[in-house]
């Protein structure tokens, strides 16, 4: 496309998203959205930064890089909507639409699912309030109080709807987390603890109203295990509420990383080791029959995160298989890029017959399903993937990956872009 035609593409979708041109841009959302606008302009940048295939061209070098990656444009345009939604008063909306994409366990091609990413954003206000605050008087979080409030009496005004209990909830959560006594001046700490102490019952009451399971609610459940972990008195349920959550949602991720650091918080290495493999045991039991050996991975790769030295305890050929697995059961090249990265992040912290191991994973994964390159869901720059990709085939020769293979198909989202 000539560089004409660029810079007309971007004066569209500059009116499109500006403050003018509001009937133009409203006829023309209706042919083509503002989303497939954004996509066709960055189309256009990555074919230029991708060079045509040919026999010189280096092997390395012939698989496609998207920058804008169909997981980053799936959350924005998720947090888009959410967004709107939320300046607009638009509540009732909104929460039907967290409660359909929960029920439906929708993801971004990343694997990110919708409820949460939509929660975190319906969230961000408050977040961005209590970061701001300064610590050295108490009423510096009164405009988060009044914010929380605010979710408070949305969820007055319906009861029943456990996404508006949730995010009345969480808010509740993240004002006792902030009022933690250590975080303040030292003549503060007993007013600071009393404050937390209300937010911790206010959000228990809340919670006390829904049961996850009957529910069936991620959501409810995942607050419910923030809240176990904040209360001392939490420990002791904090076990049958992870299991009610894992239930819910047992290849999600994010659920294990969750829970992971409770596993290793034992007194010994040894016992936090054994918690770790049982319950890595039992997260393959769960998704046997859909990610095979996958689910040891889930379980084992936050603990590898939070914890180095469990690196050379941890059966390599087990977490390199269920990384294979992982990457073999997903539908989406996001995963694939994903696990990827995790399989050179190992090859780099391991040595001796525990990194071969782990290179011979990601040997598999390069030559056979790697497509296309999404450098922003690598621990690495693009000239350090490539320099991995080369040394992949030059040692294996790997075959190039088909040219009807080149781009994963993007499955339909139900998210809208405005």
């Amino acid at each position: 496309m000539a560089l004409s035609d660029m810079l007309l593409t971007d004066k569209i979708v500059e009116v499109i998203t500006g403050p003018v041109g509001l009937a133009f841009s409203l006829t023309l959302i209706g042919a083509l959205g503002v989303g497939a606008l954004r996509m066709r302009k960055n189309e256009i940048v990555e074919r230029a930064e991708n060079p045509p295939i040919g026999p010189d061209i280096p092997r390395e070098k012939r698989i496609p890089v998207v920058q804008h990656d169909p997981d980053q444009v799936d959350r924005s345009a998720l947090m888009n909507r959410v967004s709107h939604l939320a300046v607009d008063g638009r509540w009732d909306e909104l929460a039907a639409d967290i409660a359909h994409w929960e029920g439906k366990l929708e993801s971004t091609p990343g694997g990110a699912r919708y409820h949460e990413i939509a929660v975190e954003t319906c969230l961000t206000g408050l977040r961005t309030l209590l970061d701001e605050a300064p610590r050295e008087a108490l009423s510096a979080l009164s405009p988060a109080e009044r914010e929380t409030q605010r979710f408070v009496e949305r969820y007055n005004t319906s009861q029943d709807d456990h996404i508006l209990a949730v995010l009345a909830a969480e808010a509740h959560l993240m004002m006792a987390e902030n009022y933690q006594p250590d975080f303040w001046p030292d003549d503060t700490h007993e007013d600071a603890a009393k404050k937390r102490g209300h937010h911790l019952l206010q959000a228990k009451s809340i919670l006390g109203k829904m049961d996850p399971v009957e529910r069936m609610s991620p959501l409810v459940a995942g607050a419910a295990y923030a809240l176990a972990r904040q209360q001392q008195e939490g420990r002791a349920t904090l076990l049958p509420t992870f299991e009610d959550w894992v239930d819910l949602d047992p290849s999600n991720p994010r659920i294990y990383a969750a829970h992971v650091p409770h596993l290793l918080e034992a007194d010994d290495e040894e016992t936090a080791f054994a918690a770790l493999m049982a319950e890595a045991e039992r997260s393959q039991e769960r998704t046997e029959s859909t990610l095979g050996e996958g689910g040891f991975a889930l379980c084992v790769v936050p603990a590898l995160a939070e914890d180095n030295s469990l690196r050379d305890k941890v059966p390599a050929d087990r977490l390199a298989g269920g990384l294979i697995a992982l990457a073999r059961s997903s539908a989406t090249q996001a995963e694939v890029n994903i696990i990827a990265s995790e399989l050179a992040e190992e090859i780099a912290l391991s040595d001796g017959a525990r990194r071969d191991v782990m290179q011979s994973a990601f040997d598999t994964i390069v030559q056979h399903d790697l497509s296309v390159i999404y450098p922003r869901l690598w621990a690495a720059d693009l000239d350090k993937i490539r320099e991995l990709l080369a040394d992949v085939f030059e040692r294996t020769g790997g075959p190039l990956p088909g040219i009807g293979r080149l781009y994963a198909p993007i499955s339909r989202r139900s998210v809208a872009t405005t």
